[in-house]
């Protein structure tokens, strides 16, 4: 009679533990102690991975697995870790605005919720309910066209194409104005914050005109190719739309990471 001898792929001792393959097609790692798996720096993975490929990441110190054609973090059940339970402030309400945004989890692999119920929102102490008080939108903010620039300075104000419905104290976002070496009017498009072409609103002086907090003060007016540059009355990202406007003075508060 012949026996049949499991696989065994201990480099040390032919008759110790190591990995089994079995007759019902199972790996077994036959031991009691651990197993070692692959690891390196993101730009060490594999260029043609596969679905169920898992190492661990040295970079950022996380088990990583490829998922549905993404490489995704291998997470804890429970929401306490990198980066935990997140409370984002939104500001207040003011009777009229519907969107409250964007929203920032802090998790790079997880942006943003996978459906508008996987977060908490609250007015000020008031749980709302998605779908009823709330709804989730991307980049719902209107488009205009920078027609000229009216001055330069400490603070720059430029015209619009349009109305642009926005007060003192608002945030727009400022995409494609022309670059010129030896103007600074290009710094409309960046600035020396963490989010580039992002600037706070002044004021309004007119239904067209924003007086921003961007300083322009080398830049010639004349210099500014008209409508080479755009605003966006909201930031790029996700926001948090009510279905009806918050109250005056009420605090708008998101819970992240629920989901993770």
């Amino acid at each position: 009679m012949r026996l049949i001898k499991a696989q065994n792929t201990n480099l040390r001792n032919i008759t110790g533990k190591g990995v089994k393959y079995d007759v019902n097609d199972q790996v077994i790692i036959d031991t009691t102690n651990v197993m070692l798996v692959a690891k390196g720096t993101t730009a060490q993975r594999p260029t043609t991975p596969v679905n169920g490929h898992i190492r661990y990441n040295t970079d950022d110190e996380q088990f990583e697995a490829y998922q549905n054609g993404a490489w995704r973090e291998l997470r804890f059940k429970e929401p306490n870790q990198d980066p935990g339970i997140i409370q984002q402030n939104l500001g207040n309400g003011d009777a009229s605005e519907l969107y409250f945004g964007p929203l920032d989890s802090q998790d790079v692999d997880f942006p943003v919720p996978v459906a508008a119920q996987n977060i908490l929102v609250f007015v000020e102490n008031v749980f709302q309910i998605s779908g009823t008080n709330y709804v989730l939108e991307q980049n719902p903010g209107t488009t205009l066209t920078i027609t000229s620039i009216i001055s330069v300075g400490t603070t720059t104000t430029i015209q619009t194409d349009g109305s642009h419905g926005l007060t003192g104290g608002d945030s727009v976002y400022i995409e494609g104005v022309e670059t010129d070496p030896d103007d600074n009017i290009e710094f409309l498009n960046t600035d020396d914050s963490t989010s580039p072409g992002v600037h706070g609103v002044i004021s309004a002086p007119a239904a067209n005109q924003l007086e921003l907090a961007v300083d322009t003060s080398t830049g010639v007016p004349a210099n500014y190719t008209a409508n080479s540059g755009r605003i966006i009355t909201y930031l790029p990202g996700w926001y948090v739309k009510f279905t009806s406007a918050p109250d005056l003075g009420k605090p708008i508060t998101v819970l992240h990471n629920f989901d993770k």
